[in-house]
């Protein structure tokens, strides 16, 4: 195989030392860089960062390092300020080919409209965070944020990875109606399932009992902590975390709660704060300690002395599609988990005995299975250690990115970028829907204007668009 130079735009922060608010957005784009880098690829990477880590003065961008390699950071994520210097960044670093990690890098590198074989990961369905995000807050009016990052991205990348099968299923679904799927591309293996790796950092964790000396003056020595790790998003079942840790601590009465993370910045921050508001009405004060977002290193040390680590989810379609990278991450520390069932990663957990899965909404079923991982601390580091096992040989960062390693032996655009492919779709019922929402795409964020107060006709909603104008196609 020879070496390829991959201009690679991911999210970040990376996991500097001293950083703070970070999401499993921004692990994985380490995740893919570090395996292709160990491979001899020649990877130049930049990051936009999540909006929890904006620089609104100075400079768009500066010169970073990263476990010995060099990148570049951007400070913001607009596009008016971004898309200039990229495109500036990406001819001077001269790539074979193009790699968006997450949604909206890939978006960006779409946006350049470059000559160049386009690898998008998108992380995550779009298009189910958006629904649950938008019953969330109670309203569609960023709905088309979500939609046109996702429509963008489909129309140009040549090929796609998802973070779970299923999600790589409903991308092949979002391409058949864009017209990707046709006689030029039926070889063409387009979405691939690269599920979150076992970040390295977690992975060398050495577990201990001892309460970490910044929480030496909030717990006492002997408590046992419940973790959660990371953002409170849409999807989390806030009522279920609160009552199921009431009912541990009738059985476990020395069961603290530890949450590292908190809202989600500039996405999704109204969630949080029903779960503030339910653990202050449901479990004890002085038993809840919610940090927030914490330097890396104080996380890293709670993942050492955690007794069981949790991940809880409602029900929403987007569990269906999605996955939980503190999940991943806990079980690569060797934290006992215990989880609600939907996603990929909680059906590993079932199948390989790796953790406890209860059901959605069982309060009764969390506390018990909480009071018993707590019960007998080394018990349950013995299962943790088995399934620490189990997951660093499945989710291992090269393992996951197998797919992308392989393309990138002969690394091309898909089947439908000749111009004989373009000439004959252009005129096919998907190629004219195409055009329509590639137009669509380019303008400023589209039908995120607010909601009327009367309710509109099917004709004013995105939905009720298309169907109006195919109907006028003849």
């Amino acid at each position: 195989m020879a070496p390829r130079r991959i201009a690679l735009l991911g999210t970040g922060p990376l996991l500097d030392e001293g950083a703070t608010v970070f999401s499993g957005q921004c692990l994985r784009t380490w995740h893919f860089a570090a395996p292709l880098i160990e491979a001899g690829h020649d990877v130049r990477i930049a990051t936009v960062p999540i909006p929890g880590a904006l620089v609104e003065d100075g400079d768009t961008a500066s010169e970073a390092e990263y476990r010995g390699h060099r990148y570049r950071r951007y400070h913001r994520n607009d596009e008016g300020s971004v898309l200039p210097d990229l495109r500036a960044w990406v001819e001077a670093a001269r790539p074979d080919v193009l790699l968006g990690v997450n949604q909206y890098p890939a978006y960006l590198l779409a946006r350049l409209g470059l000559d160049l074989p386009l690898w998008a990961d998108l992380n995550g369905w779009n298009m189910a965070e958006g629904q649950i995000r938008a019953a969330s807050v109670g309203h569609d009016r960023d709905f088309g944020h979500f939609w046109r990052i996702e429509a963008r991205v489909l129309l140009a990348a040549d090929r796609f990875s998802a973070v779970s099968a299923r999600q790589a299923d409903a991308l092949y679904g979002e391409l058949a109606m864009l017209g990707r799927l046709n006689r030029f591309t039926a070889a063409e293996p387009f979405c691939h399932a690269i599920p979150n790796a076992a970040y390295p950092v977690f992975a060398s964790i050495e577990r201990r009992e001892a309460i970490p000396g910044f929480l030496a003056d909030r717990l006492p020595a002997g408590a046992k902590v419940c973790l959660w790790s990371g953002g409170f998003n849409s999807w989390t079942d806030g009522a279920l975390l609160a009552d199921g840790l009431s009912r541990a601590l009738e059985l476990e009465p020395a069961s603290h709660f530890v949450a590292t993370g908190g809202p989600v910045l500039g996405h999704d921050e109204e969630t949080f704060q029903r779960i503030e508001t339910l653990l202050r009405a449901r479990f004890p004060a002085e038993r809840t300690h919610l940090l927030g977002w914490i330097a890396q290193e104080r996380m890293l040390e709670l993942h050492a002395c955690a007794g069981v680590g949790l991940s809880l989810d409602g029900a929403n379609i987007e569990a269906r599609f999605g996955a939980r990278n503190r999940l991943t991450n806990m079980l690569a520390a060797g934290v006992p988990v215990v989880t609600t069932p939907g996603t990929e990663i909680a059906d590993w957990i079932a199948a390989s005995g790796a953790g406890r899965v209860v059901p959605l909404g069982d309060a009764a079923a969390l506390g018990a299975a909480l009071s018993e991982a707590l019960a007998d601390r080394a018990a349950s580091d013995r299962a943790a250690a088995r399934a620490r096992e189990l997951a660093l040989r499945d989710f291992a960062p090269a393992r996951t990115v197998a797919p992308l390693l392989r393309w990138l032996d002969d690394p091309r655009p898909a089947a439908d970028r000749s111009q004989q492919a373009r000439a004959e779709l252009a005129t096919s019922p998907p190629g004219r829907l195409a055009d329509w929402i590639e137009g669509k795409c380019h303008e400023p964020l589209p039908f995120a204007t607010p909601p009327p107060t009367v309710a509109p006709a099917l004709g004013l909603s995105l939905t009720g668009r298309i169907k109006r104008m195919l109907r006028r196609r003849p």
